[in-house]
Protein backbone atom coordinates (compact mmCIF):
# COMPACT_ATOMS: atom_id res chain seq x y z
CA UNK A 1 0.00 0.00 0.00
CA UNK A 2 2.47 2.85 -1.34
CA UNK A 3 1.75 5.19 -3.93
CA UNK A 4 3.83 5.25 -6.95
CA UNK A 5 2.94 8.70 -7.42
CA UNK A 6 2.67 10.39 -4.25
CA UNK A 7 5.31 8.40 -2.62
CA UNK A 8 3.70 7.68 0.39
CA UNK A 9 1.68 5.17 2.24
CA UNK A 10 -1.14 4.77 4.92
CA UNK A 11 -2.41 6.25 7.51
CA UNK A 12 -1.98 9.20 5.16
CA UNK A 13 -3.74 7.81 1.90
CA UNK A 14 -5.96 5.26 1.37
CA UNK A 15 -6.11 2.42 -1.05
CA UNK A 16 -10.00 1.29 -1.99
CA UNK A 17 -9.37 1.95 -5.57
CA UNK A 18 -7.33 0.68 -8.68
CA UNK A 19 -6.32 2.42 -11.48
CA UNK A 20 -6.48 1.59 -14.97
CA UNK A 21 -3.42 1.82 -17.56
CA UNK A 22 -5.58 2.78 -20.44
CA UNK A 23 -8.78 5.15 -18.96
CA UNK A 24 -12.00 3.11 -18.82
CA UNK A 25 -13.50 5.90 -20.73
CA UNK A 26 -11.37 5.24 -23.97
CA UNK A 27 -11.80 1.00 -23.47
CA UNK A 28 -9.20 0.12 -20.62
CA UNK A 29 -9.65 -3.25 -19.14
CA UNK A 30 -7.00 -3.98 -16.78
CA UNK A 31 -5.89 -2.36 -13.73
CA UNK A 32 -2.63 -1.87 -11.68
CA UNK A 33 -2.48 -3.80 -8.69
CA UNK A 34 -4.35 -2.84 -5.32
CA UNK A 35 -2.22 -0.83 -3.44
CA UNK A 36 0.08 1.07 -6.30
CA UNK A 37 -2.24 4.29 -6.66
CA UNK A 38 -3.88 6.44 -3.68
CA UNK A 39 -7.60 7.37 -3.73
CA UNK A 40 -6.34 10.53 -3.57
CA UNK A 41 -3.87 10.35 -6.59
CA UNK A 42 -7.08 8.42 -7.97
CA UNK A 43 -9.32 10.93 -7.90
CA UNK A 44 -7.69 13.67 -9.13
CA UNK A 45 -6.43 12.22 -11.94
CA UNK A 46 -10.46 11.48 -12.73
CA UNK A 47 -10.51 15.00 -13.25
CA UNK A 48 -7.59 15.19 -15.58
CA UNK A 49 -8.77 12.05 -17.46
CA UNK A 50 -12.12 14.13 -18.19
CA UNK A 51 -10.89 16.90 -19.84
CA UNK A 52 -8.18 14.70 -21.70
CA UNK A 53 -10.91 13.46 -23.26
CA UNK A 54 -14.07 16.17 -23.19
CA UNK A 55 -11.27 18.84 -24.85
CA UNK A 56 -8.59 17.21 -26.54
CA UNK A 57 -7.28 15.58 -29.57
CA UNK A 58 -9.12 12.88 -28.48
CA UNK A 59 -12.25 13.89 -28.15
CA UNK A 60 -13.38 13.71 -32.18
CA UNK A 61 -12.85 10.50 -32.50
CA UNK A 62 -14.67 9.07 -29.65
CA UNK A 63 -17.72 11.34 -30.91
CA UNK A 64 -17.42 9.11 -34.01
CA UNK A 65 -15.97 5.88 -32.96
CA UNK A 66 -16.24 5.55 -29.11
CA UNK A 67 -16.09 3.85 -26.67
CA UNK A 68 -18.55 5.28 -24.61
CA UNK A 69 -19.01 6.07 -20.71
CA UNK A 70 -16.40 3.71 -19.04
CA UNK A 71 -15.89 1.57 -22.60
CA UNK A 72 -19.33 0.63 -23.01
CA UNK A 73 -19.98 -0.14 -26.98
CA UNK A 74 -23.49 -0.55 -26.76
CA UNK A 75 -24.73 2.68 -28.88
CA UNK A 76 -26.56 4.00 -25.98
CA UNK A 77 -23.25 4.14 -23.69
CA UNK A 78 -21.95 6.06 -26.75
CA UNK A 79 -19.78 9.12 -26.41
CA UNK A 80 -21.66 12.42 -26.76
CA UNK A 81 -20.39 15.41 -27.76
CA UNK A 82 -21.10 18.31 -26.34
CA UNK A 83 -23.80 20.75 -27.02
CA UNK A 84 -23.16 22.57 -30.51
CA UNK A 85 -24.47 24.73 -33.47
CA UNK A 86 -25.51 22.64 -36.59
CA UNK A 87 -26.84 23.82 -40.02
CA UNK A 88 -28.65 21.81 -42.46
CA UNK A 89 -32.52 22.46 -42.00
CA UNK A 90 -34.15 24.07 -44.71
CA UNK A 91 -37.17 26.07 -44.27
CA UNK A 92 -36.93 26.55 -40.09
CA UNK A 93 -34.05 28.10 -38.99
CA UNK A 94 -29.81 29.28 -39.47
CA UNK A 95 -28.97 27.19 -37.18
CA UNK A 96 -30.18 24.80 -34.27
CA UNK A 97 -28.41 23.31 -31.41
CA UNK A 98 -27.60 19.58 -31.30
CA UNK A 99 -24.58 16.87 -30.63
CA UNK A 100 -22.88 13.97 -32.32
CA UNK A 101 -23.02 10.25 -31.08
CA UNK A 102 -21.06 7.92 -33.22
CA UNK A 103 -20.61 10.26 -36.14
CA UNK A 104 -24.64 11.09 -36.17
CA UNK A 105 -26.41 14.23 -35.41
CA UNK A 106 -29.00 14.42 -32.95
CA UNK A 107 -31.12 17.70 -32.12
CA UNK A 108 -32.20 18.70 -28.82
CA UNK A 109 -35.59 19.37 -28.06
CA UNK A 110 -35.56 23.77 -28.68
CA UNK A 111 -38.19 26.00 -29.53
CA UNK A 112 -37.26 28.85 -32.22
CA UNK A 113 -38.61 32.20 -31.39
CA UNK A 114 -39.75 34.81 -34.19
CA UNK A 115 -40.18 38.16 -32.16
CA UNK A 116 -42.92 38.92 -34.97
CA UNK A 117 -44.59 35.85 -32.80
CA UNK A 118 -43.93 32.76 -34.84
CA UNK A 119 -42.69 30.08 -32.43
CA UNK A 120 -41.35 26.87 -33.89
CA UNK A 121 -40.79 23.50 -31.56
CA UNK A 122 -37.97 21.03 -32.68
CA UNK A 123 -36.41 18.04 -31.83
CA UNK A 124 -34.92 14.65 -32.71
CA UNK A 125 -37.58 11.89 -33.18
CA UNK A 126 -35.20 9.38 -31.29
CA UNK A 127 -35.93 11.19 -28.13
CA UNK A 128 -40.24 10.44 -28.26
CA UNK A 129 -43.38 11.05 -29.43
CA UNK A 130 -43.29 14.92 -30.66
CA UNK A 131 -46.15 15.99 -28.41
CA UNK A 132 -44.48 14.52 -24.98
CA UNK A 133 -41.61 16.01 -25.82
CA UNK A 134 -43.06 19.33 -26.30
CA UNK A 135 -44.89 19.15 -23.09
CA UNK A 136 -41.97 17.93 -21.37
CA UNK A 137 -39.81 20.90 -22.95
CA UNK A 138 -42.74 23.35 -21.78
CA UNK A 139 -42.55 22.02 -18.19
CA UNK A 140 -39.04 22.49 -18.20
CA UNK A 141 -39.32 25.93 -19.09
CA UNK A 142 -42.03 26.95 -16.34
CA UNK A 143 -38.83 25.93 -14.19
CA UNK A 144 -36.46 28.44 -16.48
CA UNK A 145 -34.36 31.28 -14.15
CA UNK A 146 -32.40 33.43 -16.78
CA UNK A 147 -29.29 31.00 -16.76
CA UNK A 148 -28.28 29.40 -19.50
CA UNK A 149 -24.79 28.70 -22.02
CA UNK A 150 -24.81 31.67 -24.75
CA UNK A 151 -24.30 30.56 -28.30
CA UNK A 152 -23.55 34.22 -30.24
CA UNK A 153 -23.09 33.56 -34.27
CA UNK A 154 -23.81 35.69 -36.67
CA UNK A 155 -25.54 33.11 -38.89
CA UNK A 156 -28.71 33.36 -36.53
CA UNK A 157 -31.49 35.33 -38.02
CA UNK A 158 -31.51 38.98 -36.60
CA UNK A 159 -34.95 38.32 -35.52
CA UNK A 160 -34.97 35.00 -34.33
CA UNK A 161 -33.47 33.47 -31.31
CA UNK A 162 -33.21 29.53 -30.22
CA UNK A 163 -33.62 28.06 -26.54
CA UNK A 164 -32.55 24.69 -26.18
CA UNK A 165 -32.62 21.97 -23.38
CA UNK A 166 -30.52 19.36 -22.61
CA UNK A 167 -29.58 17.26 -19.55
CA UNK A 168 -30.66 19.82 -17.49
CA UNK A 169 -28.76 23.02 -19.16
CA UNK A 170 -30.11 25.86 -21.06
CA UNK A 171 -28.61 26.92 -24.30
CA UNK A 172 -29.33 30.28 -26.09
CA UNK A 173 -28.47 30.45 -29.93
CA UNK A 174 -28.52 34.37 -31.38
CA UNK A 175 -26.74 36.81 -33.32
CA UNK A 176 -28.81 40.17 -31.78
CA UNK A 177 -27.75 40.26 -28.13
CA UNK A 178 -30.38 42.58 -27.55
CA UNK A 179 -32.48 39.77 -27.79
CA UNK A 180 -30.92 38.96 -24.51
CA UNK A 181 -32.76 41.49 -22.41
CA UNK A 182 -36.20 40.62 -23.54
CA UNK A 183 -35.67 36.49 -22.94
CA UNK A 184 -37.58 36.66 -20.07
CA UNK A 185 -40.58 38.25 -21.28
CA UNK A 186 -40.78 35.58 -24.15
CA UNK A 187 -40.15 32.69 -22.19
CA UNK A 188 -43.58 33.81 -19.83
CA UNK A 189 -45.69 34.36 -23.48
CA UNK A 190 -45.10 30.66 -23.99
CA UNK A 191 -45.68 29.68 -20.90
CA UNK A 192 -48.87 31.26 -20.45
CA UNK A 193 -50.17 31.54 -23.52
CA UNK A 194 -52.95 29.03 -23.86
CA UNK A 195 -52.08 26.15 -26.44
CA UNK A 196 -54.05 26.45 -29.86
CA UNK A 197 -54.60 23.27 -32.10
CA UNK A 198 -51.44 21.52 -32.81
CA UNK A 199 -50.60 20.53 -36.27
CA UNK A 200 -49.50 17.14 -36.92
CA UNK A 201 -45.42 16.80 -36.84
CA UNK A 202 -43.52 17.04 -39.75
CA UNK A 203 -40.65 14.75 -40.40
CA UNK A 204 -37.19 14.84 -42.37
CA UNK A 205 -34.14 14.68 -42.33
CA UNK A 206 -30.95 16.94 -43.58
CA UNK A 207 -27.81 16.85 -43.89
CA UNK A 208 -26.01 18.75 -40.58
CA UNK A 209 -23.04 20.89 -40.45
CA UNK A 210 -21.98 20.96 -37.38
CA UNK A 211 -20.00 24.15 -35.50
CA UNK A 212 -18.00 22.48 -33.30
CA UNK A 213 -14.53 23.88 -31.44
CA UNK A 214 -12.33 22.09 -28.83
CA UNK A 215 -10.31 24.43 -26.69
CA UNK A 216 -7.25 21.73 -26.63
CA UNK A 217 -5.47 21.88 -23.58
CA UNK A 218 -2.04 20.99 -24.11
CA UNK A 219 -1.75 19.84 -20.12
CA UNK A 220 -4.16 17.60 -19.58
CA UNK A 221 -3.43 15.98 -22.67
CA UNK A 222 0.73 15.60 -22.16
CA UNK A 223 0.06 14.78 -18.60
CA UNK A 224 -2.22 11.90 -19.35
CA UNK A 225 -0.55 10.54 -22.01
CA UNK A 226 2.73 10.04 -19.48
CA UNK A 227 0.64 8.42 -16.60
CA UNK A 228 -0.69 6.15 -19.36
CA UNK A 229 2.69 4.90 -20.36
CA UNK A 230 4.21 5.37 -16.40
CA UNK A 231 1.17 3.14 -15.55
CA UNK A 232 2.06 0.27 -17.80
CA UNK A 233 5.53 0.90 -17.03
CA UNK A 234 4.48 -0.38 -13.09
CA UNK A 235 2.44 -2.61 -14.19
CA UNK A 236 5.01 -4.53 -16.27
CA UNK A 237 8.36 -3.35 -13.80
CA UNK A 238 6.31 -3.51 -10.27
CA UNK A 239 5.68 -1.06 -8.05
CA UNK A 240 9.79 -0.49 -6.78
CA UNK A 241 11.04 -0.29 -10.17
CA UNK A 242 8.82 3.08 -10.53
CA UNK A 243 9.82 4.34 -7.21
CA UNK A 244 13.02 4.50 -7.92
CA UNK A 245 14.23 8.62 -7.80
CA UNK A 246 14.79 8.60 -11.63
CA UNK A 247 11.55 8.94 -12.44
CA UNK A 248 10.84 11.81 -9.83
CA UNK A 249 10.68 14.55 -12.15
CA UNK A 250 8.31 12.89 -14.44
CA UNK A 251 5.84 11.68 -11.40
CA UNK A 252 5.95 15.05 -9.63
CA UNK A 253 4.86 16.35 -13.19
CA UNK A 254 2.13 14.42 -13.56
CA UNK A 255 0.73 14.86 -10.52
CA UNK A 256 1.29 19.10 -10.37
CA UNK A 257 1.40 19.64 -13.84
CA UNK A 258 3.82 22.54 -14.30
CA UNK A 259 6.21 23.35 -17.28
CA UNK A 260 6.48 20.44 -19.92
CA UNK A 261 9.90 19.34 -20.35
CA UNK A 262 8.66 15.60 -21.05
CA UNK A 263 6.10 15.05 -24.22
CA UNK A 264 5.29 16.14 -27.70
CA UNK A 265 3.55 15.28 -30.31
CA UNK A 266 5.29 13.35 -32.86
CA UNK A 267 5.48 14.64 -36.32
CA UNK A 268 4.67 11.69 -38.53
CA UNK A 269 7.07 11.09 -41.50
CA UNK A 270 4.59 10.93 -44.69
CA UNK A 271 0.98 10.62 -42.61
CA UNK A 272 2.51 7.33 -41.36
CA UNK A 273 2.86 5.74 -38.05
CA UNK A 274 5.86 4.72 -36.47
CA UNK A 275 4.69 0.99 -35.77
CA UNK A 276 2.65 0.89 -39.28
CA UNK A 277 4.35 -2.14 -40.42
CA UNK A 278 2.53 -3.72 -37.85
CA UNK A 279 -0.79 -5.43 -38.20
CA UNK A 280 -2.73 -4.30 -35.53
CA UNK A 281 -6.32 -4.57 -34.32
CA UNK A 282 -8.44 -1.97 -36.23
CA UNK A 283 -8.75 1.51 -34.13
CA UNK A 284 -6.56 0.30 -31.23
CA UNK A 285 -4.48 2.42 -28.67
CA UNK A 286 -1.20 1.42 -28.51
CA UNK A 287 2.13 2.31 -26.05
CA UNK A 288 5.95 1.23 -26.34
CA UNK A 289 8.46 1.77 -24.39
CA UNK A 290 12.81 1.90 -25.44
CA UNK A 291 15.74 2.39 -23.50
CA UNK A 292 18.08 4.42 -25.46
CA UNK A 293 21.54 4.66 -23.33
CA UNK A 294 20.62 6.48 -20.00
CA UNK A 295 16.58 7.33 -21.43
CA UNK A 296 13.58 5.71 -20.75
CA UNK A 297 11.26 6.94 -23.88
CA UNK A 298 7.69 6.19 -24.19
CA UNK A 299 5.92 5.90 -27.77
CA UNK A 300 1.69 5.97 -27.32
CA UNK A 301 -0.72 6.65 -30.33
CA UNK A 302 -4.69 6.20 -30.32
CA UNK A 303 -7.06 5.13 -32.33
CA UNK A 304 -5.00 3.41 -34.57
CA UNK A 305 -1.37 5.57 -35.39
CA UNK A 306 -3.02 8.99 -34.54
CA UNK A 307 -1.57 11.23 -32.18
CA UNK A 308 1.22 9.91 -31.45
CA UNK A 309 3.42 11.08 -28.32
CA UNK A 310 6.82 10.72 -27.04
CA UNK A 311 7.38 11.18 -23.53
CA UNK A 312 10.60 10.98 -22.17
CA UNK A 313 10.03 9.11 -18.87
CA UNK A 314 13.96 9.76 -17.42
CA UNK A 315 17.41 11.25 -18.77
CA UNK A 316 18.86 9.38 -15.72
CA UNK A 317 18.02 5.87 -15.89
CA UNK A 318 19.39 3.81 -13.13
CA UNK A 319 21.62 1.27 -14.73
CA UNK A 320 21.16 -1.21 -11.78
CA UNK A 321 17.47 -1.25 -12.41
CA UNK A 322 16.91 -4.73 -15.05
CA UNK A 323 14.83 -3.21 -18.68
CA UNK A 324 14.57 -5.17 -21.48
CA UNK A 325 15.00 -2.99 -24.80
CA UNK A 326 11.31 -2.55 -25.60
CA UNK A 327 8.20 -3.22 -23.45
CA UNK A 328 4.66 -2.58 -25.24
CA UNK A 329 0.67 -2.72 -24.66
CA UNK A 330 -2.22 -2.86 -26.92
CA UNK A 331 -5.38 -1.95 -25.85
CA UNK A 332 -7.57 -3.42 -28.28
CA UNK A 333 -10.76 -1.63 -26.89
CA UNK A 334 -13.39 -2.52 -30.10
CA UNK A 335 -12.98 -6.62 -29.43
CA UNK A 336 -12.72 -5.65 -25.71
CA UNK A 337 -9.18 -7.41 -25.12
CA UNK A 338 -5.73 -6.17 -24.40
CA UNK A 339 -2.20 -7.64 -24.43
CA UNK A 340 1.49 -7.30 -23.92
CA UNK A 341 3.34 -6.09 -27.36
CA UNK A 342 5.45 -9.24 -27.27
CA UNK A 343 2.65 -11.71 -26.95
CA UNK A 344 1.00 -10.23 -30.00
CA UNK A 345 3.64 -10.45 -32.31
CA UNK A 346 4.39 -13.86 -31.04
CA UNK A 347 0.66 -14.61 -32.36
CA UNK A 348 1.38 -13.34 -35.40
CA UNK A 349 4.63 -15.45 -35.99
CA UNK A 350 2.92 -18.28 -35.26
CA UNK A 351 0.01 -17.57 -37.63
Amino acid sequence: MYCIYLKGGEPNYTFNSQEHIFPAGLGGIQKLPEGYVSDQCNNAFSALELNFMRNSLIALPRQFVGPGKRGKLSPKKATKSNVSLMSGREGQTSLSFGYLSLGKPYNIPQIIVNINGKYNFTSDRSFGEPSEQFINFINQLKKFEDKYILHEDESFYNDEFVLGYHEGKWHLGLSNVELAKKLMEFVHKMVDQTPEQKSEPGYGTFQATVHQSLQFDPDSYFRTCSKIIFNYLAYEKGQNFVLDSCFDPIRHWIVNGGENHFATLLEQVNNKGILNAIPFPDEAHKLVIIRSGNQLLGYISFYGSHFETIVRLTTNFNNSLSFNETEGYICDWKNRDEFRLITYLNSLNSD
